[in-house]
């Protein structure tokens, strides 16, 4: 039976190191940055600091959207664990390597990155060369920014219901996971970038956002809070508050 409260890693003597090891741990950034603090020469610690921290910002924007749309829609919460408890059980929490079998799992991954995109407007790019596009002149040393969010809302790339949070436009009517188009490079979105340029954590990230998914789904129900006199409190899945972002 799932508590409504959860603590990942209660035990005082917990080892980071080794749940990551086994797979059985939340990949959690900020264990990564202490673990490589201790184990890297100082020369290869800023780096590393670096890259997690971009890491850290936007997967954790990708997780507090995501448990705004579990609670705003508990039924794909409700399928969600469904499939948990048909394919892990209550016995074991998930491990990567149930990844396969949990395509459910998968799906609210790639629709938490499609339907809010932790970086709206993508990451500016400066043309290299004078480059013709459809017909329009863009001059070398043009700042081009990519509107991630009109792209991801487009009725025409994702249904009439393209606003909406849906895992299951990613899913083909055997519940299999479906293939993006070519220039997503199978992602079926856009969040991470284009070509050669694209993020090269993209592979940490989804696997950080199924991971600790699939963990607290398994272990806890996210509910809407109550008010007083026991009526749910209105929750609103419109309204952002920008802090910036690390790049």
């Amino acid at each position: 039976m799932r508590e409504t409260k959860y603590e990942c890693f209660p035990h005082k003597e917990f080892r980071p190191e080794r749940a990551l090891q086994s797979g059985n741990g939340l990949a959690n950034w900020n264990t990564l940055v202490r673990l490589s603090f201790v184990t890297l020469s100082l020369s290869r610690c800023s780096l590393t600091f670096s890259r997690s921290t971009a890491g850290a910002e936007t997967t954790s924007t990708s997780l507090t959207w995501w448990a705004l749309a579990m609670i705003a829609q508990p039924e794909i919460q409700r399928r969600a664990q469904a499939e948990l408890d048909a394919v892990v059980g209550r016995a074991r929490p998930p491990t990567f390597s149930d990844a396969s079998s949990l395509p459910y799992i998968q799906a609210i991954v790639k629709e938490t990155l499609r339907w809010r995109p932790s970086l709206p407007l993508g990451i500016p790019h400066i043309m290299a060369e004078d480059v013709w596009y459809e017909g329009v002149f863009i001059p070398k040393g043009t700042m081009c920014i990519a509107n991630l969010w009109q792209c991801h809302h487009d009725p025409e790339s994702y249904g009439d219901d393209a606003a909406k949070f849906n895992p299951e436009r990613f899913l083909d009517a055997e519940s299999r996971i479906l293939h993006g188009p070519a220039e997503t490079r199978d992602e079926g979105h856009s969040t991470y970038g284009f070509g050669r340029r694209a993020c090269v954590g993209k592979h940490v990230a989804n696997d950080t956002l199924f991971i600790t998914i699939a963990t607290v789904l398994w272990a806890a129900n996210l509910e809407r809070v109550r008010d007083l006199n026991g009526k749910e409190v209105h929750l609103d899945t419109e309204t952002v508050v920008d802090t910036g972002m690390t790049v």
